[in-house]
């Protein structure tokens, strides 16, 4: 792969409106084959290419629907390997205290949208279970993603349906709500109570902040371009499938107390405020910003809530949208994995993007326009064409030293980038005479002197500063590692 730059300027073509639908053709060939990939045996995988500057460290590999997970080391090779009673359903992380955080399928029929769950697990070392928190029911089910904050609960995503009857009463035009109803989103954090539950501590629900412009005499009614902090109940609006929104990622930040949601069948990003009392998160007014549970800020489609056209629309269909952590070179910047680059639909996309954050931490916008940037501020996108291509699910990571950690999901390869696009490592999951459907989520990378590592095996001691005042390093004071590059400007 080589290093493409993206600009809004250089766009060759945008898709005309209506082609980016989340039912689109595309997005089923592919999606049809999801039930197929349970059960293959994991066979030899191969490294296919590794450069001396390569990261060193640990990858966290899982495919989705089978029972293992696997910590592998730079050469490819299996280093510790963990087995659940149950398949992961998407998720799985290795935690700061050790402990394996995965989601867990539970074979819910009443939902049939992909990246259902309905179980968190936490994993020791040996692969027993420490907790456990299942919500599993006819009408809601936990999916796609969990994220562990400071304080020790869990913000989980959560479906939530609302029937037809629901639906309408909320604004929604009943000509476009199946029998099947809405999959509205929910947040909710969970406080959990070892072994085994936990108590819901706060809440945020999508239904609580949505508009509509069609019917003046029904709820949520209102001018779509002058509340972009609500979100625009009909714009994937289709009585064929009750998934209309699909959030597949959240993220917290501490310093700023705010939650980022993902959202992929409105190709946007969100940001709400988490220090809403639990009552004021179902309003628009309250929390540190007076908003409620009201978007602080939203980027990626502009034509989601009327404020512009196709031509500024930097989102396709994304995941793992994350805050880069605080530490890390980029911190408090956000990274996105663009699954269908709007400017050419068959090719993959990260970028960083920094959101326009003020002395209040709120968001500023222009007049009449959109949120900013209307730049990513770095991106990665194949050069040749086909190379980069995983139209759902993946994701990606900023490491120490200013690379960045891809994984392509659908094509079950993950690897590492340069900030200048040079690739240094590549891992393919799926072996030769493998089917096509063998799939990863995500990747998670881990250096050696990671604390969840601590008290293992593969735990390394970090190497302490040299003092500058002291004399030259010798090469035995160094740790035995190939050389890590700088992280360059961005």
């Amino acid at each position: 792969m080589e290093y493409a730059a993206h600009s809004q300027n250089n766009k060759k073509t945008m898709r005309k409106k209506g082609m980016l639908s989340p039912f689109n053709t595309r997005r089923f060939r592919l999606a049809f084959a999801f039930a197929l990939s349970f059960a293959y045996p994991v066979l030899a995988q191969t490294v296919v290419a590794i450069n001396e500057r390569a990261t060193e460290g640990y990858r966290l590999i899982s495919r989705l629907n089978q029972n293992t997970t696997r910590l592998i080391d730079r050469a490819g090779d299996t280093a510790h390997q963990w087995t659940s009673d149950y398949q992961v359903s998407t998720l799985v992380t290795l935690q700061k205290d050790g402990l394996l955080l995965r989601t867990c399928g539970m074979g819910n029929q009443a939902f049939k949208a992909g990246g259902g769950s309905g179980r968190v697990e936490l994993l020791d070392w040996e692969s027993n279970v420490v907790w456990s928190y299942e919500l599993s029911t006819d009408t809601e089910i936990l999916h796609h993603d969990v994220k562990q904050m400071p304080n020790g609960n869990f913000l989980m995503l959560v479906w939530q349906k609302k029937s037809r009857e629901e639906a309408v009463a909320a604004g929604v035009d009943p000509a476009q709500v199946g029998d099947s109803g809405i999959l509205f989103e929910r947040v909710i954090e969970v406080r959990p109570d070892y072994p085994t539950g936990g108590e819901i501590v706060w809440e945020w629900n999508l239904i609580d902040h949505v508009i509509q412009d069609r019917f003046p005499d029904r709820p949520n009614y209102g001018e779509i371009a002058a509340h972009p902090e609500l979100v625009n109940v009909h714009y994937t609006a289709t009585d064929q499938n009750a998934d209309w929104f699909h959030a597949n990622a959240v993220d917290y930040n501490p310093a700023l107390d705010q939650i980022l949601i993902s959202v992929r069948n409105l190709s946007e990003i969100w940001i709400i405020d988490h220090s809403t009392a639990p009552e004021e998160a179902a309003t628009h007014a309250g929390g540190v910003h007076g908003k409620g549970g009201d978007l602080l800020y939203r980027w990626g489609n502009p034509v989601v809530w009327s404020a512009g056209g196709d031509e500024q629309r930097t989102l396709g269909f994304q995941h793992n949208a994350h805050w880069i952590e605080a530490g890390l070179p980029g911190e408090g910047h956000i990274l996105v994995f663009v699954n269908e680059d709007p400017a050419n639909p068959t090719e993959s996309r990260v970028v960083e993007i920094e959101p326009p954050l003020n002395a209040d931490g709120g968001y500023d916008r222009p007049e009449g326009a959109p949120y900013g940037p209307a730049e990513p501020l770095w991106n990665y996108g194949a050069a040749i064409p086909g190379e980069f291509s995983s139209p759902f699910i993946s994701g990606m990571q900023r490491l120490a030293n200013g690379n960045t950690m891809i994984c392509s999901g659908v094509q079950a390869t993950v690897f590492e980038v340069t900030p200048e696009g040079e690739v240094l490592w590549r891992y393919v999951e799926r072996a030769e005479g493998e089917p096509p459907n063998v799939w990863l989520f995500r990747a998670n990378f881990y250096a050696p002197d990671y604390s969840g590592l601590l008290g293992t095996p593969l735990y390394v001691e970090p190497v302490p500063e040299p003092d500058p005042d002291s004399a030259p390093e010798t090469a035995a004071k160094r740790r035995l590692s190939p050389a890590r590059p700088a992280a360059s400007g961005r």
